[in-house]
């Protein structure tokens, strides 16, 4: 069976997943200044495991990011040998969009499609904390829409391009909040900071999720992304978290594995 590199194109971050079929062989991301290197690093012993050269490389349809800097599509391809192709979406996928205008991003139905094949009857509230947060309901055979909103990184830069302090998660991945009523109480910048931007968009994403979970009282939350540890224990329910749950669903989705 071909071997595949599925691109996760992220804001800050490369993910990919080798895959071979619909399985993931392997996975792995890091940021784009070397994102590159990890790749033609990785190339010739996930060849050597799939009995083969590389054959396709796809990648979910989000714009490059300017984060990439001078790597372009171009250049990945040439250092990996094989162009780059945009992923497209099956016609037919085992649950109903419901989108009056437009069409979701891959990546959301991706997510979904990872889920629906975990339990073809389950209900999910998918959290997918990344460069934007999106927060959507799927239900047994309906992805039924969500929210979008500013992730982290994206509103600590704004923050930042204003003139105020820069605000980072720690080593775990964790960003600062107090999570009791005093913790909105900010008595300096940073601290006024951490009850704006990391509590603010916690509190946010909660209470859309709960609203979900009222929409579909039989949801279970999953989270995905970059930032999925600060959503951990998110409304007191029981999270499950899968950083490579798009990667999943996208793998499923080009090889129309869509049972």
């Amino acid at each position: 069976m071909a071997l595949t590199l599925l691109l996760d194109v992220g804001g800050t971050r490369l993910k990919w997943a080798w895959c071979q079929g619909p399985a993931l062989m392997a996975t792995g991301g890091a940021a784009w200044w070397d994102a590159a290197d990890h790749l033609a690093d990785e190339q010739q012993e996930m060849e050597a495991k799939a009995g083969g050269p590389l054959q396709h490389i796809q990648r979910l349809s989000r714009a490059w990011p300017p984060a990439a800097g001078h790597l372009t599509e171009a250049d990945l391809s040439e250092r990996l040998g094989v162009a780059v192709d945009v992923m497209d979406i099956p016609q037919e996928l085992p649950f109903s969009v419901g989108y009056t205008s437009g069409a979701p991003g891959t990546d959301r139905l991706a997510a979904a499609m990872a889920c629906h094949h975990r339990d073809p009857g389950g209900s999910f509230v998918i959290v997918d904390a990344g460069t934007c947060v999106t927060v959507d309901l799927l239900s047994p055979g309906a992805w039924r829409g969500g929210a979008i909103l500013p992730g982290l990184r994206l509103q600590s830069e704004a923050m930042a391009r204003a003139g105020l302090p820069v605000m980072q998660a720690d080593a775990d991945g964790k960003w600062p909040w107090r999570p009791e009523p005093e913790g909105a109480l900010g008595t300096s910048t940073s601290s006024a900071l951490e009850a704006g931007i990391p509590r603010a968009l916690r509190l946010a994403v909660e209470r859309t999720a709960q609203d979900l979970k009222q929409v579909d009282p039989c949801a279970q939350v999953i989270l995905t992304g970059g930032d999925a540890a600060h959503f951990d224990g998110l409304g007191g329910w029981q999270t499950f978290a899968d950083p490579y749950l798009v990667l999943t669903g996208a793998a499923l989705l080009s090889n129309d594995f869509t049972e």
